[in-house]
This record gives structure tokens, sequence and C-alpha cells, in this order.
């Protein structure tokens, strides 16, 4: 896990009890993992001031990152450190105003400093939202996105497609390992 990074930097080509070979490469590229994830239906909060897992229901694409069980865990495989970008779509229902909040949790605890505000007043009203952090794995580890706010007319939505746009997701999450 970063900062304790192996990094292979030569093969063995030749091996006996008086000689042996090295072929030494010191620019290699490492596998990285990946995954881009996203919550296609809307999603709201159960009540106020209560944090709420976001739910994903579809992999847009993965490598080593994947939903797990319950759909709100993204798992990675493999030790890293990963970089985390969220895309959130907001509606507000109402003309008063409102707050929402979006942090990460990993393994069950949330990740300090990692909470992103916004505040709604019309109705009506959309907003994105984004959020990004690096947050550092070993194997098995989880991340889970998180929202609440202060008002419940105030919920992740997805658009439909139009005649001249595709579907909106009320969340995408991409994940990009950085360092392994």
């Amino acid at each position: 896990t970063a900062p304790n990074v192996s990094v292979p930097v030569a093969i063995v080509l030749k091996v006996s009890a008086t000689e042996g070979e090295i072929f030494v490469r010191p620019i290699i590229e490492q596998q990285k993992y990946y995954g881009q994830f996203t919550r296609t239906t809307d999603q709201v909060a159960g009540g106020t001031n209560t944090a709420v897992a976001v739910v994903f229901d579809s992999t847009e694409v993965s490598n080593g990152i994947s939903i797990g069980a319950p759909a709100s865990r993204i798992v990675a495989a493999n030790a890293g450190l990963y970089n985390f970008s969220i895309n959130f779509q907001v509606l507000s229902n109402s003309a008063s105003a409102k707050n929402g909040y979006f942090w990460f949790r990993k393994n069950g605890v949330d990740i300090a400093s990692s909470t992103t505000r916004l505040t709604l007043s019309a109705n009506g009203e959309y907003s994105p939202v984004q959020n990004i952090d690096f947050i550092s794995l070993i194997a098995a580890d989880y991340v889970e996105v998180m929202f609440a706010v202060d008002d419940t007319n105030l919920w992740l939505d997805a658009s439909a497609a139009t005649a001249f746009s595709p579907a909106a997701p009320a969340v995408m999450v991409a994940v990009t390992q950085v360092q392994q």
C-alpha cells in the first residue's frame, strides 16, 4: 500500500552456480486498475440529517475494481493509491434553501475532510456536485459514497434521455489506480 511500493526493475535471465544474467528495465509500466460505476435512477434520503450510502446499479467499465455487496460498496481487488472522482446530479423540489452534504467512507469509517456541501434554493433547480479524493486501499478494502440532506426536497436525480441528449445518471464515480 502507498507509500510503501514494490517496483520491479529487473528480471533474471540466467542462473547457475558460477554466473548469472539480469536484464534491467528501469521503466516498466505497471498494470493499473480502474472502474466507472453509475446510479441510473433517482435516490432520495430516507430522512433529514442522516447519512445515506449511494447504491450503484451499473458498471460502465472495470478492471480490478467492482461493486460489492451491498451495492453501495466499491471494492478494490488490489492494493494501491486510488483516485476517486464523483459526479452527483442534485435536484431541488421546493423554493426554500436546503443543504446537501457529500463525502467518502472507507471500510465503514468516514474519511476526514472529504465533505463537499451544496445549497439550493429554487424549485426545480439542478446542480452538479463533484468530489475528488485520493484513497489508499489494500486488497478487499471498500469505499462508499455518502450523502445527507437537511430537507428531503433535495435528492440525487437521474435524467431521462431527450431527443437531443442521452440520459444522465444521478451519480457517476470513476476510480483510477495512480500508484501500486
